[in-house]
């Protein structure tokens, strides 16, 4: 994995920051079950990794919160982190595939196939699908969006969506 630049809060006081908005939303089956026991350590383990792949530095605490709903076992987190956020929400789905739901949202450039990689290591993926998503705002309007497909570490599929023109983003129809 390259080297990334890590943005700290302190690092957003000082010279002018370029925001980039990029998002990874992966939503993936599980090979196997994880040990709801260590729900905890299972997420801050993750979150750490998470947090030096992306380069960022937590902004607050760390929220998990475990299932109200037996009927659907599981956990959540929000992880706030320098101007973004990462979250997830897993299912042990007895009787059937587990699976997890994950985004991160930063504001410094995403490697998503290194993002991918550390989601696998912490949560053994099996068949996922994800969006990554480049959000700009600013002029020129270079918004796009990926639409991928795996199974484990590895991409099977990458389909690159049109994005809006300059001319037509933001008007009102």
């Amino acid at each position: 994995m390259a080297a990334v630049e890590r943005i700290t809060p302190t690092a957003l006081q000082g010279e002018k920051l370029r925001l980039v908005h990029e998002i990874l939303v992966l939503d993936a089956f599980l090979a196997k079950p994880l040990q709801q026991r260590y729900y905890e350590s299972i997420t801050r383990d993750f979150v750490s990794d998470m947090l030096d792949a992306l380069g960022m530095e937590t902004l607050g605490d760390l929220g998990i919160f475990p299932a109200v709903d037996q009927r659907e076992p599981g956990w959540s987190f929000i992880q706030p982190i320098t101007t973004s956020h990462v979250s997830a929400h897993y299912f042990e789905n007895p009787g059937a595939r587990p699976h997890i739901r994950i985004d991160a949202y930063s504001c410094a450039s995403i490697d998503w196939s290194a993002l991918i990689q550390v989601c696998h290591e912490h949560f053994g993926l099996d068949d996922w699908c994800a969006c990554f998503i480049d959000r700009q705002l600013e002029r020129p309007y270079q918004r796009s969006v990926v639409e991928l497909a795996g199974e484990g570490a590895n991409v099977t599929s990458k389909s690159f969506l049109s994005s809006p023109s300059a001319r037509t983003y933001g008007e009102h129809r």
